[in-house]
């Protein structure tokens, strides 16, 4: 036999070893496959293919770190080899590292030009990073290649996390509106249209979640999204048999409260409370998660406190069956817009009276939601006109959570521990940098301007690169001063609060406040100072002083913000009797039972009509 013989056979014979130890795989043979994928190795330590196998498996185990090195190790044996480069992507966006997976998504389509998907896959990094003039031109080579609905939709809802300025923004939500009205107006089914997607999820369509971030009104995008989505995937619309039944006049109300987030999150801190202390005389309480779950100190807690528990599966349909199986009169969504899957399900009509609140407080859109629960505290005059739902106001409430107050670590850190200079006034805004919008940087500017010593400190974004594109924006905006701003790294809860603790003053974002984080610097006696803005969203922080009492700590105007940051990180005595006043009245915020006396008003009112 020739060389070239001997060559073509061997690679037969490793194409049928690569074969056969896939089918053992995807047979849940997970040893067999090892040992089928290691025998191919022994005889080609380079094969690329192989490491993919081995490193899918490794994946597919729970190793996802031990993955990761795999499919790295095969990019390198084979930069052309397209699979592992994709396998590679996914993995490292998996670990929220999008600047890397933004690269081997690129090589990717370099090396499969006419590959839609490829391209649609890009863009979803591209976006995540907040890189989205790429995003964009990868949607629209995406839908040049294949059209579908679902790449058109993603076009339109290409928002920044990390906005360039105000006239980006502008630029995006006029692209969003064009976009949506021309697919809303186009007949059903035309090419790359509306209604040709099954499965939102296999469309890997998502939410609006940056858009809340805009300080604009978003019901009019909202409302129009939600019909885009609807006609794209009318399988969405679905109605539960027991909504047509009228519920008995007596009897328990039974109440089914749901979130992905029913963990160590800021969803699980402020929903805890309602689990715990609802009456059970009047209302039968489930808690639905989302599977995966998480086991920690506060999904326990929500476990041990509800009445009943559900955890559905990532599957609209039999979430949908599991869920209308518990005939619940009320199904109370605890964030609608942070993640895919219950926004998609909210489609649904599960309940009679569905409602959603402050955990992503923004208006859905969607119009098998009813109300949205808010507090009149937060509510500017002619606020209905900025929900799709009907607008619940709740009275007299310093938040909508039933707060456990935080405690600080037994034995606290000093600044230097955690990036903060000891010899300076330091100004903390601890937000997640896609709250510091465009018109946070004048606020900015003049506090550094004003205080020559001072020093503004964030915390760095979850993703890498948006901490290089707020500063990029800084170069523009606050050229003078951003060698001020200091960045500290992301740290675990304990640490936080210590670093909250440590500050002269917290910054509140304008447009969209801190809820968790004012709440935690109101437990330390840390001011925070706010502005309110012309949305609920922005105006959270407001209601805490208000129920306080403090409302001479709250500024009206952005002159009034600068001025009432610089004296209180410099005038020692001043934050030192600020901080007294608000250590001596935030009681009222947190375990505050008129929360769920509120809640208890709303369940029953809702649940007679």
């Amino acid at each position: 036999m020739g060389e070239h013989k001997r060559r073509l056979a061997a690679q037969a014979a490793q194409a049928a070893q690569l074969a056969a130890a896939r089918r053992l795989h995807e047979a849940g043979q997970l040893k067999e496959a090892q040992a089928a994928y290691a025998r191919v190795l022994a005889s080609d330590n380079g094969c690329a293919d192989a490491w993919v196998g081995m490193a899918l498996l490794a994946r597919d185990s729970g190793a996802r770190d031990a993955a990761m090195q795999l499919f790295a190790k095969a990019v390198a044996l084979a930069p052309d080899n397209a699979d592992a480069r994709m396998h590679y992507a996914w993995s490292l966006q998996e670990r929220e590292d999008f600047d890397a997976a933004c690269v081997q998504w690129r090589e990717a389509c370099r090396l499969r030009p006419g590959d839609a998907a490829t391209f649609e896959s890009l863009g979803i990094a591209e976006q995540a990073c907040g890189n989205i003039d790429a995003a964009v031109a990868a949607y629209e080579r995406a839908y040049e290649l294949g059209p579908t609905p679902a790449r058109r939709v993603k076009v339109a809802t290409a928002i920044a996390p990390i906005p360039a300025s105000r006239a980006a923004i502008r630029a995006e939500r006029a692209r969003m509106h064009d976009v949506l009205d021309a697919m809303i107006a186009e007949p059903a089914n035309a090419a790359g249209g509306i209604g040709a997607e099954a499965d939102p999820f296999g469309a890997r369509l998502w939410t609006n979640f940056y858009l809340a971030y805009h300080g604009e009104n978003d019901r009019d995008l909202q409302i129009r999204t939600a019909l885009a989505y609807r006609r794209i995937c009318p399988a969405l619309t679905h109605v539960a048999a027991h909504c047509g039944t009228p519920r008995p006049a007596s009897g328990r109300i039974r109440v089914g409260l749901i979130s992905q987030f029913f963990r160590d999150h800021s969803i699980g801190r402020t929903s805890r409370g309602l689990f715990a202390r609802l009456s059970r005389e009047r209302f039968e309480v489930t808690a639905i998660f989302v599977a995966p779950t998480i086991d920690d100190e506060f999904s326990r807690a929500i476990r041990r406190d509800a009445e009943h528990t559900l955890v559905v599966p990532r599957d609209l349909r039999r979430a949908r069956e599991q869920i209308a199986a518990c005939e619940l009169d009320i199904l109370f969504y605890q964030d609608i817009g942070m993640e895919p899957f219950t926004y998609f399900l909210s489609y649904s009509r599960l309940a009679p009276v569905q409602c959603v609140s402050f955990g992503h407080p923004d208006t859905t859109g969607v119009d098998t939601i009813d109300y949205f629960v808010s507090n009149d505290l937060y509510e500017p005059p002619g606020s209905t006109e900025h929900y799709s739902e009907k607008l619940y106001p709740l009275r007299g409430l310093g938040s909508l959570a039933y707060y456990q107050r935080p405690s600080m670590p037994a034995t606290p850190k000093p600044r230097a521990a955690l990036g903060l200079p000891a010899d300076r006034p330091v100004y903390l805004c601890p937000q997640n940098l896609f709250k510091v919008h465009p018109d946070m940087d004048d606020l900015i500017g003049a506090i550094l301007r004003c205080d020559t010593r001072g020093v503004v400190v964030l915390v760095q974004g979850r993703v890498g690169n948006w901490t290089r594109l707020l500063r990029e924006r800084w170069r523009s905006t606050l050229a003078d001063v951003q060698d001020r701003i200091v960045f500290v790294r992301r740290m675990p809860a304990a640490d936080y609060l210590n670093l909250i603790a440590l500050a002269d003053v917290m910054l509140d974002t304008v447009h969209f406040n801190g809820m968790n984080t004012s709440l935690e610097a109101f437990a330390v006696g840390t001011p925070v100072v706010t502005l309110p803005a012309a949305l609920q969203r922005g105006r959270h922080t407001q209601a805490m002083y208000r129920r306080m009492g403090l409302d001479d700590l709250i500024a009206h105007d952005a002159p009034a913000y600068v001025d009432l940051a610089v004296r209180l990180a410099n005038d020692a005595q001043f934050r030192a009797e600020t901080s007294r006043r608000i250590l001596e009245c935030n009681g009222v915020l947190f375990e505050d039972d008129a929360v769920i006396g509120e809640f208890e008003r709303f369940f029953a009112e809702v649940a007679r009509r």
